[in-house]
Formats: C-alpha cells, sequence, structure tokens
C-alpha cells in the first residue's frame, strides 16, 4: 500500500547566513546562487542585444514578431532559474511563468515556418494544396492514412499547436494543486498530482515534437533558405530539454539517486541542480541563437535607416495575428465536422480581414531584397 501523505522532509533552516558582522559566509549554496547569477547575465545581455538589433532592423514584421517572441524566452528561462534556485521553497511559482511561456515559443515557431512557406494564409494554401504525403514519419510509418495538403496542414496546426493550450494548463493546475498539498514533486504516487501532470505534459509534447517533424518534412525544399534545422535545434532543444532534463531529476530524488543534506531537501536539491543546468544551457542557446536568429538578412542597405524600437516592440507584443489564425483554425474545425469545405480566402473576405492580408504581405520587403 502507498503512503497518501506527501514524503516532503523537514530540514531546519541554515543558521548561518551568508552576511553577518560584515564578513561572507560562502557555502556551497551561496556559490551555487552566484554562479547561476553569472550565467544569467551572460545570456540575458547577449540575447537582450539581439532583440535590440532586430527591433532597430524590423523591416519585416511578419516574421521578426515571431524571432523576437523566441529570444524573450532564453532571458526568461535564465531569470526564472536564478529565482528558483535562490528562493527554492517556491520555485514552481516561478517556473510558471517559464512554462508559459513555452506556449509563446511552440506558436511563435510555428507561425514563422509558416510564414516562410508564404506571406498570406491564402499563398500558405496554395503551397499546401502541392503536399503529397507519402509517408508517415517513424513509428507511424504503418498508418496508411494519407490527408491531402489542405487537411494535412489543419490537422499539423491543431496538433502542434494543442502543446501550446495543454502545457499553461497543466502548470496552473500544477500550482493549485501544490497550494493545496495535493501536487507533491518528491512523489510518483497515484495519490498526489504530479504522475498525472508530468504524464499528461509528456503525451502532450512528444505529439508536438513529433507533429513539427512531420510537418517540416513535406515542405523541406521551400523551407531550405532559411536554415529550418539550426532553428530548431536552436528553440525546440530549449524547450523539450528542459523538460525532460526536470523529469530525469525527478525520477532520481525518487529512487534516492539526490539525497536530502543538513539543511536542503532532496527537492530543493533537485530544484538547484536544474536551474544551475538551465542558466548555463540559456549561455548557450543565447549564443546559439545569434547565429540561428541573425539580424543581418533583415539590416537595409543603408544601415542608418533604421525603424522606431518602441513601435516595433509594441507589434512583436501585439497578438492579435495570433487571434485571426486560431480564429481561422476553429471556422476549419467546424466545417470539416459538417461536411463542408473550408476556403480561407473567402473567410477573410467575408469577415473583412483584407487589411490582414495586406500586413502580411509586408514579407515581401525582405524577399525582393534577398532577391
Amino acid at each position: 500500500m502507498g503512503n497518501s501523505t506527501c514524503p516532503s522532509a523537514y530540514v531546519p533552516v541554515d543558521p548561518v547566513p551568508f552576511y553577518t558582522n560584515g564578513n561572507l559566509n560562502f557555502k556551497a549554496h551561496d556559490v551555487g546562487w552566484i554562479i547561476c547569477g553569472f550565467f544569467t547575465l551572460i545570456a540575458s545581455v547577449t540575447s537582450f542585444w539581439l532583440i535590440w538589433k532586430h527591433l532597430t532592423y524590423y523591416t519585416c514584421p511578419q516574421q521578426q514578431r515571431h524571432i523576437v517572441r523566441m529570444l524573450f524566452m532564453v532571458p526568461i528561462y535564465a531569470i526564472v532559474s536564478l529565482l528558483s534556485y535562490i528562493f527554492y521553497h517556491q520555485a514552481i511559482y516561478y517556473e510558471t511563468i517559464r512554462d508559459c511561456y513555452e506556449a509563446v515559443v511552440i506558436t511563435s515557431f510555428f507561425y514563422l515556418l509558416l510564414q516562410y512557406v508564404g506571406d498570406t494564409p491564402a499563398e500558405q494554401h496554395e503551397v499546401f494544396r502541392m503536399v503529397k504525403l507519402k509517408k508517415w514519419f517513424w513509428p507511424l510509418g504503418f498508418w496508411k492514412y494519407r490527408p491531402d495538403g489542405l487537411h494535412f496542414l489543419w490537422l499539423m496546426k491543431i496538433c502542434i499547436l494543442q502543446y501550446a493550450i495543454i502545457q499553461p494548463i497543466c502548470t496552473l493546475a500544477a500550482v493549485g494543486l501544490q497550494y493545496f498539498g495535493l501536487y507533491c514533486l518528491e512523489s510518483w504516487e497515484p495519490y498526489f498530482g504530479h504522475i498525472y501532470i508530468t504524464l499528461a505534459i509528456s503525451i502532450s509534447v512528444s505529439v508536438a515534437m513529433y507533429c513539427l517533424i512531420q510537418f517540416y518534412l513535406p515542405i523541406q525544399g521551400e523551407l531550405k533558405p532559411y536554415a529550418p534545422v539550426l532553428k530548431f535545434l536552436a528553440v525546440k532543444s530549449v524547450v523539450f530539454l528542459t523538460f525532460w532534463q526536470d523529469s530525469f531529476l525527478s525520477i532520481l530524488v525518487y529512487f534516492g539517486a539526490i539525497k536530502q543534506s543538513q539543511y536542503m531537501t532532496a527537492a530543493d536539491i533537485q530544484v538547484g541542480i536544474n536551474a544551475l543546468l538551465e542558466t548555463f544551457e540559456m549561455c548557450i542557446f543565447a549564443f546559439l541563437h545569434i547565429k540561428a536568429f541573425t539580424y543581418v538578412v533583415y539590416r537595409p542597405k543603408d544601415r542608418k535607416r533604421t525603424t522606431r524600437k518602441f513601435k516595433a516592440l509594441l507589434d512583436v507584443f501585439d497578438y492579435r495575428d495570433w487571434y485571426y489564425q486560431m480564429r481561422q483554425t476553429s471556422r476549419y474545425m467546424a466545417a470539416k465536422s459538417k461536411g463542408r469545405d473550408y476556403s480561407i480566402v473567402e473567410d477573410i473576405r467575408r469577415e473583412k480581414y483584407t487589411h490582414l492580408e495586406k500586413a502580411l504581405g509586408r514579407d515581401r520587403l525582405l524577399r525582393a531584397r534577398r532577391g
């Protein structure tokens, strides 16, 4: 029989403060947060520099708004990890910010790939009408179902973007369960929410990961000029590495490989190790993003011609483009459920979204400059 009481171990508070009587008392934990702080500073400064450059040469809003949204993930992840290390008892609440922002990262990356395919939703549909799915990626190669190009696009949209919904919901559920003492990070027993939350996110992230790869394979020719593989590694590695890393450390705690110390529980030590690893990893990804999401291709020949940074930043945080995209996806699902065909062009005209098509067409500025 399992124990329905969370096996959280009580440990006394360290009686020796970091600073006392003009002296600094360095302990292993204090050295750790200094290291975390150093990595966080390097990662954040590097990412903010790249964001500043994109805002300075904000010549292709429809691509760069997604890029800048993704670039914010490094400082967010790094700062959250630092706060989780210092205030490890409240780590789950800080990590809520990081986990919810993963929804932004996943959605932005997917929409960026769509922008590379075509300037407007209508043009993207024209490309996918020509897509012929020969076989599913491993391990579903045996599946005989072959959706047509447009249905394949909408199916990938639904399967990828479900993670952007499930992850925040599971994260908020974990916070609520933690507040009522029902989450229990230290346990994988079925009495607590930890195992169910982790299972739900694991399934969701695996489906999203699989569908991203499957989405890329039929259109890799169209995406090749944009170095999609490097961008995929630079973004998805952050999201999936941090999740599986945290889960692996949690398993080590459960099986006793990570043990409590005199003043810290095993779960507290897990949070600290994870924070140290994440801040170091964010340094690596910050520099990788400079290569993967270079601002140089958006810089005009006349380098003195810049854009208004504050206005560009407001455009980055204007999420109405998501609203239009998600509304179109909902209408497609409703039309299919009733056995009707769905035309995005007619949808745009009916709802008077012509101005959106014009805005999306600004991507031609970049393509003309490249040509």
